[in-house]
């Protein structure tokens, strides 16, 4: 019969247990569930956009959560206000970090919502207060602006075609200033009536969510690792007595059956036979006897 040393049996089964343990352990991170590793966010691009913005209010909102659901929902959300401008935008699997213009309008309701994410770590509002428009600014548009109408109704009044030619480059160097004086105007415009929003939210690596998902894993691959083994293990156990017995029926013999039925042919065939022999006082064969 096929047997197996129970030294043997002692390797398998150890084997079979702590190999389901290792796949358990590197299927769920478990190994690495209880380091703790910052997450490296590159700001420098970001904190460029936002430093150098002149909005009358900037805010600054940072977060450590447990996942980026609520998140990414959120800014979904954001991204589908009327007249909202993403300005930068960086999304991985461990953090979120974007820039983003909204209307001043919209944006007390915004903040709201922003202030009861779970997991704000940090909130930092800039705010210039009350700002006026420059009178310096206004007051040199108007004045190119009059110089701008005095050059034209002095080309439409001169007939001298160099002096129209001198005029009209004069007329262009204002006009250049006034483009320059409007778009200034414009700027600071946008800049009092949109709010810039700089996110940051870096998931958490360890937490109690992260625990439990990490450990829900670890059991189940364990279990099922350990039992897909033990079932592998039964089924090439039966193969190999399968095989052992096919053997033994097309007459090949295995080294240990063979020295078992030599020993016996060898006893059988060469057995040893006692021999007695009875005598008297003078010496004489009385009886003989002989056994095997």
């Amino acid at each position: 019969m096929f047997r197996i040393r129970k030294e043997i049996k002692l390797v398998l089964i150890v084997f079979t247990i702590l190999f389901s343990i290792y796949l358990g352990v590197k299927r769920s991170n478990l190994d690495k569930i209880f380091i703790q590793a910052d997450v490296e966010i590159d700001l420098s691009a970001a904190n460029d956009i936002f430093e150098n913005s002149f909005n009358n209010n900037k805010i600054n909102f940072e977060y450590q959560v447990e996942d980026l659901i609520e998140i990414n929902s959120l800014l979904s959300e954001i991204n589908k206000t009327e007249n909202t401008s993403t300005l930068y935008s960086e999304i991985k699997g461990n953090y979120n970090l974007t820039i983003f213009e909204v209307p001043v309008e919209t944006s007390g309701e915004l903040l709201s919502k922003l202030r009861n994410v779970d997991g704000i770590s940090n909130e930092n509002i800039q705010r210039a207060g009350l700002v006026l428009e420059s009178t310096d600014l206004k007051e040199n548009l108007n004045n190119n602006q009059i110089a701008k109408k005095r050059i034209q109704n002095l080309i439409n009044d001169s007939v001298s075609p160099e002096r129209i030619t001198s005029f009209r480059k004069q007329l262009d160097v204002i006009q250049a200033k006034i483009d320059s004086l409007s778009i200034q105007k414009d700027i600071q415009k946008h800049n009092a009536e949109f709010d810039i929003i700089m996110l940051s939210a870096v998931k958490s690596i360890n937490g109690n969510a992260a625990l439990r998902s990490s450990m829900s894993v670890f059991i189940l691959t364990t279990i099922a690792t350990l039992t897909l083994l033990i079932i592998g293990l039964i089924i090439s156990y039966y193969i190999f007595v399968l095989m052992y017995k096919l053997m033994l029926v097309l007459g090949i013999r295995t080294s240990r059956g063979s020295s078992s039925n030599y020993s016996y042919n060898y006893n059988r065939g060469y057995g040893r036979r006692t021999k007695r022999i009875y005598k008297d006082k003078d010496g004489n064969v009385i009886k003989k006897e002989e056994k095997e």
